[in-house]
């Protein structure tokens, strides 16, 4: 019942609207993934696009696999990323519009307005969905895992743009799971850029 309502109406399917929130950004976490995980994509034992994107359907179910292939990458070459990665998902106008997509969920499904009249009953209602709903249980963890994998590889993406102080970097890193999606959105936004070769 609660897909059908999703079908009917992604962005109002009147369920609790924390919940709501979260399905709709499950499908939007592989943006900021990719951002983080293409540039070091090159040389690994499979290609990262078609897990980045079946991820929008699947979850972490797709990028798993890849996640248990892949090797820290420390340095790219800036003239050898694709076309894609290169003007897209390094592009800061995109990494931005990504921020106000990621952020426009919390006012499209009501959930800010349902925090302010009402945090307690909205997080409670979250829990009675989540415990009585499979597919509230599921979607919750797999997203949980898709920002924590994002969170993840953020130093060493770090480390790829000149940054070398490791305790910030695992800060950054941590900070980004305070607001789950939107943070590594943000974090996209604010990245250093990627060396140019000399």
């Amino acid at each position: 019942i609660v897909l059908e309502k999703f079908i009917a109406d992604p962005l109002h399917p009147g369920v609790n609207e924390l919940f709501a929130t979260v399905f709709n950004l499950i499908g939007l976490v592989g943006i900021p993934l990719a951002c983080i995980i293409m540039p070091s994509a090159k040389g690994q034992r499979f290609s990262a696009p078609p897990f980045l994107i079946a991820s929008a359907a699947v979850g972490y179910g797709a990028v798993g696999p890849y996640m248990m292939t892949r090797k820290p990458v420390t340095s790219v070459d800036v003239d050898e990323l694709g076309w894609v990665t290169k003007n897209v998902l390094e592009n800061k106008i995109f990494n931005w519009l990504m921020v106000i997509v990621a952020m426009s969920s919390l006012f499209t499904t009501g959930l800010l307005s349902a925090l302010f009249e009402d945090f307690g009953a909205t997080v409670s209602g979250y829990a009675d969905i989540f415990s009585s709903t499979a597919i509230a249980g599921v979607s919750s963890v797999d997203f949980a895992i898709l920002c924590a994998t994002a969170a993840s590889l953020i130093p060493e993406d770090l480390g790829r743009r000149g940054f070398t102080d490791k305790s910030k970097a695992n800060a950054i890193a941590a900070s980004t799971l305070l607001l789950p999606m939107i943070g590594a959105t943000i974090y996209c936004a604010l990245r250093p850029p990627l060396p140019e070769n000399e």
